[in-house]
C-alpha cells in the first residue's frame, strides 16, 4: 500500500478531509515531512505505527499508555530507537500485531521495515478509530 493510499483510507475512514492532509497533518503534528516526500512508495510498519499514534494523541488526544514494557519482548523494538514508542503504542493497544518467527512464540518481532497488505493496514487503521482513552 502507498503512503498516499494509506492516508487516503485513513481520510475516508475517520471522516477527515483529504484535500490539504500532508500539510494539515504536519501543522497538527502527526504527519512528517517524509510521509509527503514518500507518498508513492509502500509504507512501512513502522511508518504506520507513527502515523497511527500521532493521530490518536495528536489528533484524537488519546494520551500513551505511560508503561510500555511489555513490548519489550518484541526483539526489533529498539531497532529504530525514534520509533519505539510509537510501535510500542500500537502494539500495546493491539492496533497493530507482532509477528512470531518461532512455533513456541517467544520469537515476537513487530518488522519495522516489513509491508503488510491493504486489507491489514484498512483493519490497523479501523482498530486506531476505535481507540477510547485509557
Amino acid at each position: 500500500m502507498l503512503t498516499d493510499d494509506f492516508l487516503r483510507q485513513l481520510c475516508s475512514l475517520s471522516g477527515e478531509l483529504y484535500e490539504g492532509i500532508y500539510l494539515e497533518g504536519r501543522r497538527q503534528g502527526w504527519l512528517e515531512e517524509e510521509d509527503y516526500l514518500n507518498s508513492s512508495k509502500d509504507i512501512t510498519r513502522k511508518n504506520v505505527a507513527r502515523i497511527l499514534h500521532l493521530y490518536l494523541l495528536k489528533r484524537r488526544g488519546i494520551k500513551d499508555i505511560g508503561d510500555i514494557t511489555e513490548a519489550y519482548k518484541l526483539r526489533d523494538l529498539f531497532d529504530c530507537r525514534v520509533c519505539a514508542n510509537h510501535v510500542a503504542q500500537v502494539y500495546l493497544r493491539e492496533i497493530m500485531p507482532a509477528k512470531n518467527l518461532s512455533r513456541e512464540g517467544e520469537f515476537l518481532w513487530f518488522d519495522l521495515d516489513g509491508e503488510d497488505s491493504i486489507q491489514d493496514n484498512v483493519e490497523y487503521i479501523k482498530r486506531a478509530l476505535n481507540q477510547e482513552p485509557c
